[in-house]
């Protein structure tokens, strides 16, 4: 029924007012156990020494195009395409280190929101509050700050933040990129993974700063049908991204005084 992966008048004006959006035990539980095997997998081979491209595995990289996500986001693209920006995945356990505030917007130099990118939280064992809290300060994608602009404080509740700590098996949380947000470092962790997967999606319009390996990446995932009978190629769409290292360089060349006197 695919007309349950799509988002009401009410969830899109949340997500556009908050900048994220809570699906509570959206993945079955087969499907979860599936996700789960090929993250199992992925740490496997990582603690032999082989770093793999996620994208090869199997259902780490179908999950890129999945449906249940993919609609989801394509509402809130109001209607123009998107592309597929980066897919992590890993479990966390007992004494893993926090991430401070930050966001990940990904833009070089940060100097407007005119085109929407979101992340995809997905906690596949949900989350108890004994191992890595999230936490999100609601409305931050609305204004323009460096990723940083927040690090100072760490893993703080700050005036206005929200800790989400309790959540079922197979959540999600879709996060305009440019929220502000942290893991909470908790020192529990002894018998519970804290299995985790992002994915990120850019929209269509303008070009968007990329890993350098973006081109391989697409051709793996339409190599394995990832596109879904040519449905969803638009998500590997390499023509959308550009090599942040070299233009990273050239601005700090140029990065002197008011770089609109140089339009």
């Amino acid at each position: 029924m695919p007309e349950l992966n799509h988002l009401t008048q009410d969830q899109l004006g949340t997500f556009d007012e908050v900048g994220y959006l809570v699906f509570e035990g959206l993945f079955e539980a087969d499907y979860n156990q599936r996700l789960k095997d090929d993250v199992d997998l992925m740490m496997a081979d990582r603690a032999r020494g082989e770093k793999k491209m996620i994208m090869g595995y199997d259902e780490l990289g179908a999950l890129t195009s999945e449906p249940l996500v993919v609609d989801r986001v394509a509402d809130l693209m109001g209607g123009k395409k998107f592309a597929h920006h980066h897919i992590h995945a890993r479990w966390q356990g007992e004494g893993e280190r926090g991430v401070a505030w930050h966001h990940d917007y990904v833009q070089i130099p940060q100097t407007n929101r005119s085109h929407l990118m979101v992340h995809v939280f997905m906690y596949l064992d949900g989350l108890n509050g004994k191992i890595g809290d999230l936490l999100v300060m609601p409305g931050t994608h609305k204004k323009v700050m460096d990723r940083d602009a927040f690090r100072q404080f760490e893993y703080e509740d700050l005036p206005g933040s929200v800790t989400v700590d309790d959540l079922a098996p197979g959540s999600i949380i879709i996060v305009h990129s440019a929220v502000q947000h942290a893991r909470r470092p908790k020192p529990g962790g002894q018998s519970f993974r804290r299995y985790f997967i992002d994915t990120s999606y850019c929209q269509d319009g303008i070009l968007w700063a990329s890993y350098p390996n973006i081109e391989e990446i697409n051709k793996v995932a339409m190599s394995k049908g990832f596109d879904r009978d040519g449905k969803v190629a638009f998500l590997y769409d390499t023509s959308q991204f550009y090599d942040r290292l070299e233009y990273r360089e050239r601005l700090a060349e140029a990065n002197e005084g008011s770089l609109v006197l140089r339009l």
